[in-house]
């Protein structure tokens, strides 16, 4: 089970959960756990073959719920299949001898029927089952920064699995694919590999590419490793691209917001549906580009 530590002297005064690594108040809909700047030489990703660790009840409860899954996607016409992907083992960050941090993590096998039954439709069982009990896939989401200085997401269509209707970030997961013979995985591939299905945006229009650390959802306690890109197309001309993408049908619509300080929590009220990684990549997008100084106060506004 993840387990609190003290409240941290920043939020004084608000219900705030520390989780080792980094403490925002409870009222978010996400949970730190790294925060930085790290380019493609700071972060390595790792592969182990363990297996998720499980009981008979859990696994009693994934196929239940796998097969519930599969009949009302027969039954709705909607495509539901099994695929292998890497979950979070663990990770940490570490200053190297110049002083620069990097972020290491560590994943394992896993795949989307475990998802579907853990962290998907038994997340309320968190607690009497281990965390680390749960399937866990790792996320590679994106927030994307068009020419003309807007923050670009997307409204995830009625048809996606999970979080329909909502504003997400561009995003997928850390794939079994993914993994090169030495072990090693790169995140960067896999979510620039997620904008080009997504998006129509090739990899190599993708510039100052980084990642902004690993956060957790509340609702569904999913990782997910939130990364940054800028582009050199408008937020109109990305439209264009987005019409012909091939994975266009998860989305509805491009949503988009002022890459300003004062324009994030109003975005976030007013926009409606809205995923929590979604919330917590404009927070840590924010503290990224405005500093500490505009996170603390932001987390404050959107508790208070």
């Amino acid at each position: 089970m993840i387990k609190a530590k003290s409240q941290s002297p920043r939020f004084n005064g608000l219900n705030v959960t520390d989780f080792g690594h980094f403490s925002v108040p409870n009222e978010l809909p996400f949970i730190v756990d790294v925060a930085g700047c790290f380019s493609r030489e700071r972060v390595r990703v790792a592969a182990i073959d363990t297996p998720r660790p499980t009981t008979a009840a859990l696994e009693f409860l994934i196929a239940e719920e796998w097969t519930r899954q599969l009949e009302a996607a027969a039954s709705a016409n909607r495509m539901l299949f099994n695929g292998p992907l890497l979950r979070h083992v663990a990770h940490e960050t570490r200053a190297d001898a110049d002083g620069d941090m990097h972020f290491d993590l560590i994943v394992g096998p896993t795949c989307y029927r475990d998802f579907v039954g853990t962290n998907l439709f038994n997340k309320h069982r968190l607690g009497e089952f281990e965390w680390s009990m749960f399937a866990n896939p790792v996320g590679t989401t994106a927030t994307i920064i068009t020419a003309d200085n807007l923050i670009c997401y997307g409204l995830r269509s009625a048809r996606v699995s999970y979080h329909a209707l909502h504003v997400h970030t561009f995003c997928g997961s850390l794939e079994a694919g993914d993994r090169r013979p030495d072990g090693r995985v790169d995140p960067f591939a896999s979510v620039a590999r997620e904008i080009v299905e997504e998006l129509n945006v090739r990899p190599e229009e993708l510039r100052d590419l980084v990642c902004a650390g690993l956060i957790r959802d509340r609702e569904i306690h999913q990782p997910e490793m939130l990364f940054e890109a800028k582009i050199d197309l408008t937020a109109a001309d990305l439209r264009e691209r987005w019409k012909a993408a091939e994975s266009k049908d998860e989305h509805d619509d491009l949503v988009t917001l002022p890459n300003e300080p004062d324009a994030v929590l109003p975005f976030v009220r007013s926009c409606g549906l809205i995923a929590p990684v979604a919330v917590g990549a404009l927070f840590l997008h924010g503290r990224l580009r405005w500093g500490e100084k505009w996170f603390e106060q932001a987390c404050r506004d959107y508790a208070t």
